[in-house]
C-alpha cells in the first residue's frame, strides 16, 4: 500500500531528521537530492528507503570532517570522516572534475565512510554534465557468493560509466548482484516474495523469500562473469583506496574510486560528442522486434522520467516507508 505525500513537507521533514544527527543544512541537501532524484526517476531502491539506515548510522557513530590525503595534480585520497557515503561521494566529485579540468584526468578514491554511496550514475551524470567521462566503483558490505559457493564475500559492488554526448548522457549504472538490496529491502517491505534465482537462503538453497538476504548471498549477474568483474570492483574500490575487501579479509569500511577523463586528450570534445550523437542515433533507429516499440540508450529512460516527474507536487511512496520516516522525527 502507497502513501502520497507532498513534496514540499516530506523533505522539509527529512531535513530536519537528518540536522537533529548531525548533518549540516548543506549535508542534509545533498543527501535529500540524492535520494529524492531516485524517486523521481522511479528507482525508490535507491530512494526515501535508505533514510533509517543512515539516521542508525549517524547516532552509532558520530561523523567527523573529510580529510584529504596523498594529493598529485591528477589524484586525491579522501579519508571520509565517518560520514555517510553519499556526502563523501558528492565532494570526490566536484573534486574529481576540477582534476580533470585542470590536467586532463582525475582519479579519487574514498574511505572511512558510512552507509550508502547510493546510485553510482548520480556521480558520473555529473562528470558528463561536465564534458568529461566519468567511471566510479565501489564496494559495500558482503552479500554475495564466488561462482561455486555461498558464503558472503563481496558486496553487491556497482559500476558506472558516463559518456557526454550533445542531447544528454549516456549514463551505463548497475549493480553486479542480480537484485539491488534496496530492490530486496522494498519487497521485504512489502511482504512479497521474489523470483527465484535471485538469492539463496543461509544454507546455500534457492529461496524467494527477500529477508533470507539477512543471511544468505545474493547471486551475481552473469553466473561466473558477475562475480568477476565484482571481485575486481571489491579491490578497485578496496585496498587501492584503503578500504574494507571481502567478509574479513581486509578490514574497514566501504570505499569507491571516482575518475574523470576529459575527451580533448585525445580529441576535440567536438569531435568526440559528434562521433556519440552519431552512434545514438544508429541505436535509436535500428530494427526493432515485435513489440519494441523504442530502444533505449544507457540512462536515456532514468532521465525521461527525471523531466516527467520533476514538476510533481506528490510522491507515492510505501506506507511502511513513511511509517519509518515518521518514527523518527517522533524520536
Amino acid at each position: 500500500m502507497a502513501r502520497r505525500v507532498r513534496i514540499v513537507e516530506f523533505v522539509k521533514l527529512v531535513a530536519g531528521i537528518l540536522q537533529q544527527n548531525g548533518l549540516s543544512h548543506e549535508e542534509a541537501s545533498i543527501v535529500i537530492d540524492h535520494l529524492l532524484d531516485g524517486e523521481l526517476t522511479e528507482k525508490p531502491s535507491h530512494g526515501f528507503i535508505r533514510i533509517p539506515k543512515i539516521v542508525r548510522d549517524l547516532q552509532k557513530s558520530p561523523p567527523t570532517d573529510i580529510i584529504i590525503e596523498n594529493e598529485t595534480p591528477i589524484s586525491m585520497l579522501l579519508d571520509g570522516g565517518n560520514k555517510t557515503g553519499l556526502i563523501v561521494a558528492m565532494r570526490a566529485t566536484n573534486l574529481v572534475i576540477r582534476k580533470a579540468k585542470e590536467s586532463g584526468f582525475g582519479i579519487i578514491g574514498g574511505y572511512n565512510i558510512t552507509g550508502t554511496v547510493g546510485a553510482l550514475g548520480h556521480y558520473t551524470r555529473k562528470i558528463a554534465e561536465n564534458d568529461l567521462i566519468g567511471f566510479m566503483v565501489c564496494n559495500s558490505e558482503h552479500a554475495m557468493p564466488p561462482t561455486g559457493g555461498y558464503s558472503l564475500i563481496f558486496g553487491t559492488n556497482p559500476l558506472s560509466i558516463s559518456i557526454p554526448a550533445s542531447r544528454e548522457p549516456i549514463v551505463v549504472d548497475f549493480a553486479t548482484s542480480k537484485m539491488t538490496f534496496g530492490d530486496l529491502l522494498l519487497a521485504m517491505k512489502a511482504g512479497r516474495n521474489i523470483p527465484e534465482g535471485i538469492i539463496l537462503d543461509k544454507d546455500g538453497n534457492p529461496s524467494t523469500d527477500p529477508n533470507d538476504a539477512w543471511e544468505g548471498p545474493m547471486l551475481p549477474i552473469a553466473k561466473h562473469k558477475g562475480y568477476c568483474l565484482a571481485l575486481a570492483i571489491e579491490i578497485l574500490s578496496g585496498p587501492l583506496v584503503k578500504a574494507k575487501a571481502g567478509a574479513t579479509a581486509v578490514p574497514g569500511s566501504d570505499g569507491f574510486t571516482i575518475a574523470a577523463l576529459d575527451p580533448n586528450l585525445f580529441v576535440s570534445i567536438v569531435q568526440f560528442k559528434s562521433q556519440v550523437d552519431s552512434l545514438i542515433e544508429e541505436i535509436k533507429n535500428s530494427r526493432r522486434l515485435p513489440g519494441v516499440d523504442e530502444i533505449f540508450f544507457p540512462g536515456e529512460r532514468s532521465n525521461r522520467k527525471r523531466l516527467q516527474n520533476k514538476e510533481k507536487e506528490f510522491l507515492d511512496l510505501p506506507e511502511q516507508v513513511v511509517n519509518d520516516i515518521e518514527d523518527l522525527a517522533r524520536g
